[in-house]
Formats: structure tokens, sequence, C-alpha cells
């Protein structure tokens, strides 16, 4: 009988320990990033940062060279070929767009993501402006409609409105 108490406590800890892992595992979400002719051209990772927001990652191939403005839009919904249908930045505050914006940023804003000579995109940033599911303030990715991620065509400029300059959408990802 006094082996059966510390082996319970033992295969609880190790089961919990076996929880919080998998917790952490299914907190990172993968999402399919496509192009305005509608293939599948990339991903897009997205995981709660804690009190910083949502950490995002994002590789995708056949981006032109150069840098290309890269924000969140409010509706999970890519209809190619243009994704209007994903709507505006993600901004229920009105601010003025923009990281360089004195009257800025908006919460789907962020620094221009790079694509390399070879049309490939890595690009690695945490958002504290979001947060992935509701649990303050800051407006959640996935809400009842969901969010989108954008890629547009141009870099933006981080202080033009509405968009920076960054002109037409050319990849994007249904978050929901």
């Amino acid at each position: 009988m006094r082996l059966l108490l510390p082996l319970t406590a033992a295969g609880i800890l190790a089961l919990t320990a076996c929880q919080k892992a998998d917790e952490t595992q299914a907190s990172e979400m993968t999402f399919a990033l496509m192009s305005s002719s509608g293939e599948a051209i990339g991903n897009v990772i997205l995981s709660e940062a804690g009190d910083k927001g949502v950490a995002l990652r994002v590789n995708a191939t056949d981006i032109p060279e150069g840098p290309h403005g890269i924000h969140f839009h409010v509706k999970a919904d890519c209809q190619a070929p243009d994704f209007k249908s994903a709507g505006g930045h993600i901004n229920p505050e009105g601010h003025k767009h923009g990281l360089k914006n004195p009257d800025g940023p908006d919460n789907a804003d962020m620094p221009n993501a790079v694509a390399d000579a070879g049309d490939t995109l890595s690009y690695s940033y945490t958002n504290e402006r979001v947060t992935l599911k509701k649990r303050d303030s800051r407006p959640a990715l996935l809400d009842d409609d969901g969010s989108a991620l954008m890629i547009h065509i141009n870099a933006d400029d981080q202080v033009t409105q509405p968009i920076g300059g960054a002109g037409a959408r050319i990849a994007c990802a249904e978050i929901k």
C-alpha cells in the first residue's frame, strides 16, 4: 500500500508534465499562405507570446525580391486574385497607419518582410498590439470571423495613409 502512493504521485506528475508539453505544442498554429493565383506558396506560423502579443513566422516562395508590406487584416477571407474580401487592417481604435506615424500605429502594422534574390521570404516578428485568442483589450486574430495575414507587392513606408504605399495584395493566409 505504501508503494502505491509514491507511484501514483509520480504518475500524476508525469501526466501533468506531458499535458503541459502538449498544450505548448498546440498553442502554435500553422496556416497556408496563398498566392493571388490560388497556389500554396508557404506557411504562416502563429503562437501566443505571453504579454508580448503574437509571435509570427512566415516562410514563402515566389515572393518578388525586395521589401514588402505585411499586415493583419480583419477577416479570414482570402478570395483570389485581389484578396479584398479580407477587408482592411485590424484597427478597432482608428489609429493612423504606420510604425513611424506619431498618431499610429494601427494593430495590423509590422516592419516590412524582405524576400531574397531567390524570391524566398523568411520573416519573424512579434506583434504586441494583437492576441491570438481574446484575453485582454487587444483585438484577437481568432475572433468570430478570423483574420488574414497579407503580403503586399511594395514596401510599406510606415507613414503614408492608409497602407504606407504597399500596393496590391499578393499573398494571403486565412487565420481561423
